[in-house]
């Protein structure tokens, strides 16, 4: 193997992708997407929680026996909480939160179903699409975390479970993001239980607002301290 290039030499390479710039745009992103997508899938998954109280409180159950309350979760904790992880799965699909992907850019001229998509062209994926598969997902306008879930109980993969996009360009957030969504949604359901002011079937789960971006709708929550024996 050769030596690799010194960043001088890949400074000065027309084709290099390494400059000021991209490293700025890539740090961005990673910060962006490890963070505000985070918390607004938060948001929808606690307003989820009042919405269906039984699924909280298996998720509740399984924190428990899993991890107590004497220490905090930690994240080797998710291998062994297979509801817990369905649930963030099943949030994160049910919410949808960025239905048409970032755009990207065919690289080469591209056949693709009997059509030709020239080098250059921009192409949004559709991500709802496959969020919303019926050949994948049972029943895809419910929440149901069991669509993540086999017949022996534990988390099974889905390939049409794409929240972070797909591909070369994937998220960049990815892996924060999912470490921050099931540390941040175990601390808080082990030391807290959720409450509303509405009754479970009253709440409205349609986003408060829908494009580019889907965002939950205003509601109020209380976070009540968990007695336990």
């Amino acid at each position: 193997m050769g030596t690799p290039p010194t960043r001088l030499q890949d400074k000065s390479d027309p084709r290099s992708q390494f400059d000021h710039r991209n490293l700025i745009m890539s740090a961005l992103s990673l910060f962006f997407a490890g963070t505000e997508t985070t918390s607004t899938t938060l948001r929808y998954g606690f307003l989820l929680m009042l919405k269906y109280p039984h699924i909280a409180e298996r998720v509740h159950k399984e924190i428990d026996q899993v991890i107590g309350s004497d220490r905090p979760p930690a994240l080797d904790d998710r291998a062994q909480m297979p509801y817990t992880d369905a649930v963030i799965h099943e949030i994160q699909r049910f919410a949808d939160l960025i239905p048409i992907g970032l755009p990207h850019m065919v690289t080469k001229d591209t056949h693709f179903r009997g059509y030709i998509l020239p080098k250059g062209t921009e192409v949004y994926p559709i991500l709802s699409s496959a969020l919303h598969d019926s050949r994948y997902f049972e029943k895809p306008d419910d929440f149901n975390p069991d669509h993540f879930l086999d017949a022996s109980g534990a988390v099974k993969k889905n390939d049409a479970f794409m929240p972070f996009s797909i591909g070369k360009r994937i998220c960049l957030g990815e892996g924060i993001a999912r470490t921050e969504l099931f540390l941040f949604f175990t601390t808080i359901l082990q030391n807290f239980s959720v409450a509303s002011p509405v009754a479970p079937e009253d709440i409205d789960l349609t986003p408060q607002e829908s494009g580019v971006g889907n965002l939950p709708p205003k509601y109020q929550i209380q976070f009540l301290p968990r007695q336990r024996g």
